[in-house]
């Protein structure tokens, strides 16, 4: 079995990073809701990094995620290739840093966890940040939707964005708000997206601390 060090391939670290950024990689549809937003993003193309900042990135959650999550987070986001991202992981998997289980979820082993915690500085900073949002970002992104169900409903010539959010089975809250189409709908339920609990803290708030509006009665 590899060791953490044998995965590096050290001599291949110093002076390897390639940047790119006149040919990015093709992102998908959805990049720009948890992406980082650079305006010159870095390409990482050296596989010794891309095992390093795969470890990084399932240290930093927890140490497990679905393997589609990752995916998402690196080649979706347009950060890495595929065919890198797929060799990187191979790699890792084979060597033992990272384990999968029957459901799809990726488990970084302790191998996994040195490789990161020894390596990450390896990776441009520039790069592991942008990376590093777009985790965070996602992971946010998909456990804001375990609780709150969203769907876009036309209505006559406008649209309505449905917020329901959920505590397991109980509806806890729900909320429409119209749209004058479904592309701000879509956009408005993107915003939110971006911190539930916060907006609806917020809206929470205002009706419990919501006070009587005040008159004048001075000209009486």
């Amino acid at each position: 079995m590899e060791t953490a060090d044998s995965l590096l391939i050290p001599e291949e670290l110093p002076g390897q990073l390639t940047f790119v950024p006149d040919a990015p990689v093709q992102s998908k549809p959805h990049h720009d809701k948890f992406s980082a937003e650079f305006h010159g993003e870095a390409v990482l193309t050296e596989t010794p990094h891309i095992r390093i900042l795969l470890c990084d990135v399932l240290a930093r959650l927890d140490g497990s995620m679905p393997d589609d999550w990752l995916y998402e987070i690196t080649v979706g986001a347009g950060h890495i290739s595929y065919f890198l991202y797929e060799d990187a992981l191979g790699s890792l998997l084979a060597s033992g840093a990272v384990r999968q289980q029957d459901d799809g979820t990726l488990i970084l082993t302790r191998q996994g966890a040195l490789l990161a915690q020894r390596f990450r500085h390896y990776v441009p900073k520039l790069f592991r940040d942008q990376v590093m949002l777009s985790a965070l970002r996602y992971a946010s992104r998909q456990k804001a939707l375990r609780d709150l169900q969203i769907s876009y409903e036309p209505d006559g010539s406008e649209w309505v964005l449905c917020l329901r959010c959920m505590d397991g089975s109980r509806e806890m809250f729900y909320l429409r708000v119209h749209a004058p189409d479904r592309a701000a709908a879509e956009v408005l339920g993107e915003r939110i997206l971006r911190n539930p609990a916060g907006f609806f803290g917020k809206v929470i708030d205002l009706a419990v601390n919501n006070e009587e509006e005040q008159f004048d009665l001075t000209d009486n």
